[in-house]
């Protein structure tokens, strides 16, 4: 397991060596609603000028910059990911706040509209916050999910409630005290711990003016219908079952390097990762003989020579398990090899899956590669 929950605590463990490495408190109901009632109440953020919060944004980013080990140990630490999988992790999110302010002083300053037929009036569009931005972040990517999405509602002028997930809240909690340690605007960002019962709560609050979940297609489909009845404002990613078209004249080499790239990154823990190859019949073969010669030469472990790290959460490790055994042919699978550990799985080609595997029609969520012509 990648968490356990001890005296109103959520108990971390890496997954990848089943080591505790933190603790933290599970805010009360009474806690919850205090927060959401703070945040709905506080003004001091929403009257700072567009100016104002993107040089706030920017101070914030020095002060990533300058705690980069210690987030990147956090995050490492409560994932399990590879050396290069925190790194593109942690980079992202540099890139995306080194641009955010100039993006958002473009496509947020008021802008002048034509009067039509009332030339002795001025028409302009300005855009006004929306209030409290309620953003529910997953486990897969820890810090770029749930710091990107926050920073947005953030530099947009809204006050922000985070509940980052259960089973990866750690690098959340330091990222937040980074917060109000540089800046001064303390209820403007504000977090949450606790499981989905937290999340229904922030879902279902008047005082929360809109939600913005990353997670499964099962439970976004639940907080849309919940958001449609209350005319809520929801954004929603989930699942994806995301395919490689290969075409007859593509370089292969550069095939197979995108494809593990695309596929294994993170495990295969993205939901915009290929899990599916579709390959014209001329190159079919090639490009099954070069893949599967490259991924039987992988490993997954905590050893620094291995590619692939842990899978973070247990029930997704089981379903990753259950789409490759589902698949009768085993002349169909190639893979690599894995160290004996329950959080770590070998990676995988599946040549041919048939069209009524969960393999096919579900999304899989591992270092798995389906190809098919």
């Amino acid at each position: 397991m990648s968490m356990k929950i001890e005296n109103n605590k959520i108990v971390v463990l890496n997954p990848s060596t089943l080591d505790e490495v933190g603790k933290v408190d599970i805010t009360d109901v009474e806690k919850v609603h205090l927060c959401i009632d703070s945040s709905k109440k506080y003004k001091d953020w929403s009257s700072l000028s567009l100016k104002n919060r993107c040089k706030t944004i920017t101070k914030f980013r020095k002060a990533i910059v300058a705690n980069s080990d210690l987030i990147q140990e956090a995050l490492k630490s409560e994932t399990g990911k590879k050396d290069f999988d925190v790194f593109v992790e942690y980079f992202t999110v540099l890139e995306h706040l080194k641009h955010m302010p100039s993006i958002a002083k473009k496509s947020l300053k008021k802008e002048s509209r034509n009067s039509g037929l009332m030339k002795n009036k001025k028409s302009f569009v300005v855009y006004e916050p929306l209030g409290v931005a309620g953003i529910i972040s997953p486990w897969n990517y820890p810090f770029a999910t749930p710091i990107i999405s926050s920073l947005e509602a953030l530099i947009a002028g809204n006050n922000v409630v985070l509940k980052p997930s259960e089973h990866t809240p750690l690098t959340m909690v330091y990222i937040k005290k980074l917060w109000d340690d540089n800046i001064k605007f303390k209820e403007a960002f504000q977090i949450l711990i606790g499981d989905g019962k937290i999340g229904s709560l922030m879902v279902e609050s008047e005082k929360i003016d809109m939600i913005c979940f990353t997670g499964s297609t099962k439970i976004g489909k639940i907080i849309a219908e919940r958001c449609g009845k209350m005319l809520k404002p929801v954004i929603l990613e989930l699942g994806g079952k995301d395919p490689m078209i290969v075409l007859k004249d593509a370089d292969l080499n550069r095939v197979v390097e995108s494809a593990l790239f695309a596929g294994l990154s993170n495990a295969g823990q993205t939901c915009i990762s290929v899990e599916e190859v579709y390959a014209e019949e001329e190159v079919f073969d090639g490009l099954v003989g070069r893949l599967g010669d490259k991924i039987k030469s992988m490993k997954s472990g905590n050893d620094d020579n291995m590619e692939i790290g842990s899978m973070i959460m247990p029930a997704n490790c089981e379903k990753v398990r259950e789409h490759i055994n589902e698949i009768a042919d085993k002349d169909k699978v190639v893979q690599g090899e894995s160290i004996n550990h329950n959080m770590y799985i070998a990676p995988t080609l599946i040549i041919d899956p048939p069209e009524d595997s969960r393999l096919v029609n579900e999304e899989t969520f591992g270092p798995v590669i389906a190809i098919r012509k």
